[in-house]
């Protein structure tokens, strides 16, 4: 018998969209799974919706913790050697299961294995491929830019039994967390091959606002990492990092909170010459 994977689905409120989620799963070429549903507190008909499935689809609800809590809650129950996590407003192409459990096989010592990404944006347009990756001990290469999508992404049991789980203190960015710290302990597969459907949601939050980017650099803040990252090459992340959280607090009007930040960028990287240009026109429009 092929391996148990748990496709763990995290959701809230999506009533109308789920079983595409759900559906996409049952299409796939690889038929050793379970589907667990993790209901994270919706207060429309998910329940319903989900419980039509019968004794498929083992659905799951508690209270609502976000987004980390629904996906530790989820594996909790899961009872697969290998997870996989899929948002409920994404989907899967057929083979993606079977491509990346046979990428498994041949790298025994992959932690966990990826793909690449299509996505349909807001306006319905579709994307064929989004971030390319690499394979192997790619812990600086996702420091620098992270290139894995959560619905991608299938982890082995043995990995999460050491990494342990999603960091429920953060909000946002916490799949970045956890990719990150996987990456730090294990060698990573890649598929560079669009398996996985992205789809854009207008109450998500870019990483590239500024609550985004904010979170982003509390997770590139961890103690771990500055430890295990080149002193240069960490420096110049969370530079960069801090550079447009300024220019964020700048455009919103908040100078002081701005200039704080560009000055940290600048500390942390000297060389830093975009940062420092931007550093003295505002300096200076303040004087």
């Amino acid at each position: 018998m092929s391996p148990l994977v748990s496709v763990i689905i995290p959701t809230y409120n999506r009533e109308k969209i789920i079983t595409k989620a759900i559906d996409s799963v049952f299409a796939q070429t690889y038929e050793d799974f379970e589907i667990v549903v993790l209901d994270d507190g919706s207060q429309d008909n998910t329940r319903a919706v989900v419980e039509a499935y019968g004794p498929k689809v083992h659905y799951f609800y508690q209270d609502n913790k976000g987004i980390a809590g629904a996906r530790n809650a989820g594996m909790h129950q899961a009872a697969g050697d290998y997870i996989a996590f899929l948002d409920s407003d994404d989907y899967w192409l057929p083979r993606k299961l079977q491509r990346q459990m046979a990428l498994f096989l041949d790298h025994p010592e992959y932690g966990m294995v990826a793909c690449q990404c299509g996505s349909v944006q807001i306006d319905g347009a579709y994307r064929e491929k989004n971030r390319p990756g690499k394979s192997g001990w790619i812990l600086y290469d996702l420091f620098n830019k992270n290139f894995i999508r959560t619905s991608s992404a299938v982890v082995k049991r043995a990995c999460l039994e050491k990494v342990g789980g999603f960091d429920e203190t953060l909000r946002e960015g916490e799949e970045y967390d956890y990719w990150l710290r996987i990456a730090a302990e294990f060698a990573i597969g890649f598929i560079n091959e669009p398996l996985t459907v992205y789809v854009d949601n207008t109450d998500g939050m870019s990483t590239d606002s500024l609550t985004g980017r904010l979170h982003r650099l509390k997770v590139l803040e961890k103690k771990y990492l500055k430890k295990k990252i080149p002193p240069q090459m960490y420096r110049r992340r969370i530079a960069d990092t801090c550079h447009y959280i300024g220019r964020h607090y700048i455009e919103k009007g908040s100078r002081e909170e701005g200039l704080a930040y560009l000055k940290k960028a600048q500390k942390l990287y000297p060389a830093y010459l975009k940062n420092l240009v931007y550093l003295v026109l505002n300096m200076t429009r303040i004087l």
